[in-house]
């Protein structure tokens, strides 16, 4: 099993008062699994997928990811699990306006303090991967939305994460352009990564094994039977 979450609960204050968000919340995720993740907004999805992506420490429960424990890991531990293991991909890019397309790709890669030859390798694959070589050195400003989110996508998968989260990742953008992000991600699904998306999009939760909506501060699942029994057996999911 890659990720497993167990009686998570995370609480926000709300003036004097604590709001639950998320209340005993129970997630098994395997090697090369798909999840989607839908509900209506400020349900807790985004703040579900930053708990994934050991971004926001959770009040109650446990978070293993690979056996370990992720809650007892210093900020340090956790900063090396982000840097190591999670790819993060957002509706609105993120991406750094004074830098090219290349440069904004290697950045993972230069964290990690990889040798410059490699990093060179590892970009210049995936952007041929995502067919955006051409843009290459090309600066952020002057590309369109759909040429930003495969950028943004080339920089969380150019680490090969063990967990690739995003997060509305089509909302900004039109439906052709939509529909060439979403063959981006049923690619990389079949090369066995692992992503779970937060989507209010049937489209894009179409594209996922398995589907879940976030409801009453748990996690209900609408499609992905074979997962669950495959829990059971606590094997991965195999296609």
């Amino acid at each position: 099993m890659l990720l497993e979450l167990s009686g998570i609960t995370k609480r926000f204050k709300n003036g004097t008062k604590y709001q639950e968000i998320l209340e005993n919340l129970d997630l098994r995720i395997y090697e090369g699994d798909s999840i989607a993740i839908k509900g209506k907004s400020g349900c807790g999805k985004s703040t579900l997928l930053n708990i994934l992506g050991g971004l926001l420490p959770f009040d109650e429960g446990e978070m293993l990811f690979k056996s370990r424990n992720i809650s007892t890991l210093t900020v340090n531990e956790q900063a090396e699990y982000r840097r190591k293991n999670v790819g993060f991909v957002t509706q609105n890019f993120h991406l750094l306006d004074d830098r090219n397309v290349y440069d904004n790709i290697a950045l993972p890669l230069q964290y990690l303090r990889l040798p410059k030859k490699l990093v060179k390798s590892m970009v210049e694959s995936v952007l041929y991967d995502l067919e955006i070589e051409h843009i290459m050195k090309r600066h952020i400003s002057t590309l369109s939305g759909g040429e930003r989110q495969r950028v943004a996508i080339a920089r969380a998968i150019v680490k090969k994460p063990a967990i690739l989260l995003a997060d509305e990742p089509t909302g900004s953008l039109d439906e052709e352009t939509e529909e060439f992000i979403l063959k981006i991600f049923d690619k990389l699904h079949q090369k066995g990564m692992t992503f779970v998306i937060v989507t209010h999009d049937d489209t894009v939760s179409s594209h996922c094994q398995h589907i879940y909506e976030l409801h009453h501060k748990k996690l209900r699942l609408f499609r992905g039977v074979a997962s669950e029994i495959n829990s059971l057996k606590d094997e991965p999911l195999v296609l």
